[in-house]
């Protein structure tokens, strides 16, 4: 319970910007978009789960729900989707790994960052590290093991964005970018390595990597990434912002001084029709959402958050302009497939700079998803591109 309790008629609607935890979110009463249908979708998916999005499109929302649903904290699922479906509440032990709070920039901090997260649950769960403690999978492999054999219960696994390292290390020496590899695929195989101690495992991050262990052989996870069960799993569709943000479209209309659909239309042009799947169901940037109703203003508020340096590394390589990526036709198997350094657009698509506007079959027309996405990318082609021309004179063509 708050300590405190202020109310003010301005402020009806308290909107969780820039907050992660759903923990947090429900006991400060933000408003909340029920997703927790996915959640038990998932559960019941499988045991070893991966799914890939944009940055600050709720994906560590997401893995934080799932955390306290498994921790079995009932009070803060009060009248969703899964609380009136949950007949009995177990509590797991969760093993939760958040490698935005390392820096990443060499194997020696992923290094530390990993033991130093192992010794916090050791301590936690009073297991002791084995011999070679500076070993990161052995480490984790028998944390994994120890805390199931102690408590009788498996153990759930969430990491969020896994692809922190590989991506700061991408544009690195072959032996730095080895290095992090190395240190990752060792401690990435475990949870599968102890299999029978691991109740749920799920993986996030921005980009997949063909090459790397995750996906390939025996160790693969199933990705529901291009799933088209999972197409809303983060981001706002229309029905959920006409839904659930009422208040917000009312607030912002009347500061624009228009009407409530052409608020809402200026709503879709300017940050929907992000599109991840086969399925028609379009999303809006949920960040970017939260902070025009919290704010009562639309900007450009998800480019401010920062730019990857591996996209301003394509961007400075690139041999395309935006007309080019408004009009382009690739196979689902290339969309699938991982990042390499010499083909940009599955990247560009993971990062959501490129959306899916139309299938064909197995292929898939790509263009920028939003008015957003495309004020960025001019500015930031025309700073960066070795071919920057065509970048001004043309229309995003919305998929309604």
């Amino acid at each position: 319970m708050d300590d405190f309790d202020f109310t003010f008629e301005d402020m009806p609607v308290s909107y969780p910007v820039g907050e992660h935890s759903f923990r947090e979110l429900r006991r400060k009463g933000c408003l909340y978009v029920d997703k927790t249908f996915y959640v038990a979708r998932l559960i019941a998916q499988g045991k070893f789960i991966f799914l890939s999005r944009p940055r600050r499109f709720g994906k560590s929302l997401l893995l934080s729900t799932i955390e306290c649903f498994f921790r079995g904290e009932k009070e803060l699922f009060d009248g969703t989707w899964i609380a009136q479906r949950v007949k009995v509440w177990r509590k797991y032990p969760v093993l939760h790994f958040d490698m935005t709070e390392t820096t990443g920039q060499t194997a020696e901090q992923m290094t530390d960052y990993l033991l130093d997260t192992c010794s916090k649950y050791e301590a936690q769960y009073n297991v002791n590290p084995p011999l070679g403690k500076n070993d990161v999978g052995a480490r984790f492999n028998t944390l994994i093991k120890s805390i199931h054999a102690a408590t009788g219960m498996q153990v759930v696994i969430l990491i969020d964005e896994y692809d922190k390292g590989i991506l700061e290390t991408l544009d690195e020496s072959e032996e730095r970018k080895t290095a992090m590899s190395d240190v990752l695929r060792a401690f990435y195989s475990q949870p599968k390595a102890a299999t029978e101690s691991v109740k749920f495992c799920m993986v996030t991050g921005i980009a997949r990597f063909g090459s790397f262990t995750l996906f390939s052989g025996g160790n693969n996870y199933y990705d529901i990434s291009m799933d088209k069960a999972y197409a809303a799993i983060c981001g706002i569709t229309q029905q959920e912002l006409v839904d659930n943000f009422r208040e917000g479209i009312e607030s912002l209309a009347l500061a624009r001084k228009e009407s409530r659909e052409e608020t809402l239309e200026a709503l879709r042009q300017k940050y929907d029709s992000y599109r991840f799947t086969d399925s028609e169901k379009l999303v809006y940037n949920p960040f970017s959402l939260l902070f025009t109703f919290s704010n009562e203003k639309m900007a450009n508020y998800w480019i401010k958050t920062g730019i990857s340096k591996v996209f301003i590394k394509y961007l400075t390589q690139s041999e395309f302009d935006l007309i080019e990526l408004e009009r382009l036709w690739v196979t689902r198997a290339r969309m699938e497939e991982g990042v390499e350094e010499n083909d940009p657009i599955p990247l560009l698509f993971q990062m959501g700079y490129l959306t899916i506007k139309e299938v064909d079959g197995d292929y898939y027309r790509l263009g920028i998803p939003n008015e957003e996405v495309k004020e960025a990318l001019i500015e930031l082609m025309s700073v960066f591109s070795s071919k920057n021309h065509n970048i001004i004179d043309f229309e995003i063509q919305s998929v309604d």
